[in-house]
């Protein structure tokens, strides 16, 4: 988009935010650090924003779109 900053809301203000930030976040993290760690990145989303990604279906759902964007982008690597 325009490289500026990009605002996030849902109705209730952090489920489904809290699950496109905790995405963004763990990819952008993947792409400097080459690991994903979805548990940190949900740690420190729900420390600025409790109640963020605090059910099963979030937190799995997190987990589907990383892999569901690795299986569609195949020009990451494995950095083990």
């Amino acid at each position: 988009i325009g490289g500026g900053p990009i605002v996030v809301h849902c109705s209730d203000t952090v489920s489904h935010s809290g699950v496109y930030c905790s995405v963004s976040i763990a990819l952008e993290q993947c792409k400097a650090e080459g690991v994903v760690d979805v548990f940190q990145v949900t740690k420190a989303i729900r420390r600025s924003k409790p109640g963020a990604v605090t059910t099963l279906e979030q937190y799995t759902s997190i987990y589907d779109v990383i892999d569901m964007y690795f299986k569609l982008h195949s020009t990451y690597a494995n950095f083990q």
